[in-house]
């Protein structure tokens, strides 16, 4: 399967709700060339836990009995900087022109480039739960 496919089927699992297809299909396609479908997968769990603590936060936000917020902020910080390094990683296999639009659109500290990797995030959620239907519906499961 290749990565256009790969993207298609993320984005039908995930009912049209892809933000960031091109650049998921880019990622696959950098870790599909490479032979490094792990790195796909560390980033996509990475993305899943983040955006799981975002959830917890927000509703922490509102409900006086979670006491543990701050240490709830600090794991999600580090996630986001985790998520960042393995960005880097997959990034560092591209092409230069790949590699610079990856650093200008996700990488910068601007509130710009913050918003368009939390949508990067989302799409990776998507990913991790599509890696996890799969295990799920056959022993088979298609990797890369």
């Amino acid at each position: 399967m290749n990565a256009e496919n790969y993207t298609e089927e993320i984005n039908d699992f995930s009912e049209q709700k892809l933000k960031r297809r091109d650049d998921l299909k880019t990622l696959i396609e950098i870790c599909f060339t490479n032979e490094k479908p792990v790195l796909l997968e560390n980033l996509s769990f990475t993305a899943k836990y983040i955006r799981g603590l975002e959830r917890v936060l927000k509703k922490g936000s509102m409900n006086l009995e979670i006491r543990n917020l701050e240490q709830i902020k600090q794991d999600y910080l580090s996630n986001i900087n985790k998520s960042v390094e393995q960005l880097k990683e997959i990034i560092s296999l591209a092409n230069t022109n790949e590699k610079n639009y990856f650093e200008e659109t996700y990488l910068k500290l601007t509130q710009e480039g913050f918003k368009n990797l939390n949508e990067l995030l989302e799409d990776l959620e998507w990913t991790k739960m599509y890696f996890n239907n799969q295990k799920r519906q056959s022993n088979n499961y298609r990797k890369f």
